[in-house]
Parts: structure tokens; sequence; C-alpha cells
């Protein structure tokens, strides 16, 4: 049999196998205890650079959020169409006050709000502009009892009730209306639609009218009310209608667009 004698490690060998067994850490890092932390050259050098940030942020920060007031008088808008909109502008801190003797609002809010809620109005205050308000009624035929007019509750295919939508008759207009004035037009012989446009948002392109209604009309009677009330339609996208139909009126479609009209000025011939 022979004998194997064993040696015990040396201090020497022990720290040779955890040389062999260890990872070197990154250049300008330190380990310790598992870990790899920055040297402290780079330590400090991350500090001053994080309270350099701070310094540059934190007043950014504290000016966005001060409180700024300014006034506004409008020439060419009653305040009172506009104030609908300035409102959803508003911050939760932020306040308007409208003054409709002289015209004029009064803002407070955080100073970036405050210059785009000037900015907008500077762009809806202008000159009236000018609109073609198309509209196109359709008279469909009374309902089934399954329809979409149906008296029973329930939910409805809209694709397939459109594919089988029957109309019986059509009438077409167009009525040129400008920012704060009223107009009519006839929509065959039996309907007339009245608005009334308040203004023109160009941020959102949307023409808000203080009254849209359509009535039905015969000789010798007093006008039917068919629908009447405030919209906001999109400028250049059709707004679709459908009035409810009733003993005296039939189901009908109603699609309204407003396209805004190229502005013409009109030299002075000397």
């Amino acid at each position: 049999m022979r004998e194997e004698t064993r040696v015990p490690p040396t201090p020497d060998l022990i720290r040779g196998r955890k040389r062999q067994g260890r990872s070197e850490a990154p250049s300008g890092f330190a380990r310790g205890a598992g870990r790899v932390w920055p040297s402290p050259f780079k330590e400090k050098t991350l500090r001053r650079a994080f309270a350099w940030l701070l310094v540059l942020t934190v007043p950014l920060w504290l000016a966005a959020q001060q409180m700024a007031t300014f006034t506004y008088t409008l020439k060419n808008r009653d305040v009172r169409s506009v104030l609908a909109r300035v409102t959803e502008e508003l911050g939760p801190k932020g306040q308007v006050q409208a003054d409709t003797e002289s015209n004029r609002l009064t803002i407070r809010d955080d100073s970036q709000r405050t210059a785009r809620i000037e900015k907008l109005l500077r762009d809806m205050d202008q000159p009236a502009r000018r609109f073609a308000l198309g509209s196109r009624l359709d008279v469909l035929a009374r309902p089934e009892q399954n329809g979409i007019f149906s008296p029973t509750p329930g939910f409805v295919d809209m694709t397939q009730w459109a594919r089988g939508l029957q109309v019986k008759e059509s009438y077409e207009g167009v009525l040129d209306l400008a920012e704060g004035q009223s107009g009519s037009c006839v929509l065959g012989k039996s309907y007339r639609m009245d608005a009334r446009a308040e203004g023109y948002d160009p941020a959102k392109r949307r023409l808000g009218l203080s009254n849209l209604a359509l009535s039905k009309v015969e000789p010798g009677k007093p006008d039917l009310p068919v629908l009447q009330g405030a919209a906001v339609l999109p400028e250049g996208d059709p707004t679709v209608l459908l009035v409810k139909p009733t003993e005296k009126i039939p189901p009908l479609r109603l699609r309204v667009m407003p396209t805004l009209l190229p502005s013409v000025v009109q030299r002075e011939v000397r």
C-alpha cells in the first residue's frame, strides 16, 4: 500500500487561491464585501455633477411653478364666446375672470400656461372669419321593430342598420356664415336650418355654434321644432345627427360640415 502525505495549506497558498478566483474590479472602482464601489475620486465627481444638476434644474422648476397674472382685452370677439375655451387650458390653481362691460379677461396661472393661453387668445381674437356650413338632410323610412329607433331598449348593430337604411328623400344646402352672425337655409320645401356662429378655435379646428336648429315648416302653420341646441363642430369633417321620429316627424339624418373660407383682402384702387 502506498501512503499519501497531505500537506496543510499555507497562508501564501490560500492567498494565491483567492487571487485566482477573484475578478478584477473595473478601472476607477474599488472592491469590498462582494460589491464594486466607485473610487473616492469617481464618487466626488458624481456628487459634483449631481449637485450642479440640481443647481440648474431647481430654479427652472421653481420659475415654472410661479403664478403669473395678465389681462387681455378682446377686439374682435365677445368675451363670453372664448370663456369656455380658456377654461379648458387652466391648471389646477388657475383662475379666470371675465368683464363683459370692457370685454376683458383676467387670467392667473403658472407662467407656462399663461403664455400658452395668451397665444391662444391672439389666434382666436381675429376679424370675423367666414364659413360655408354645408348640410344634407335625409328623410328616412319609418323604423322597424328592431331598428335603431325602436321603443324597446337594446343594442343595435350600426353597420347592419346603415346597410339596410332606406332614404326616401334628400335635401342639400349651404349656409354662408361668419363669426358672430346668424343665418338660415331652406332644405327642401318642408325643413329649414338656422345657425349662429360664436367663434372659431384655430388650435383645435373647431367652430362653436351657440344655436343649431332644424324646423319643419308648413304654409299657414307655425314652425315645428325638430332639433335645437348648441354645438361644437370640427372644421372640414362632417357631423351626423339622428332625429328620433314622432307622429308628425319621420326619422331624419342631418349631416353638417363647416368649411373655413379663404379671406379676401380688397386693395384700395386709386
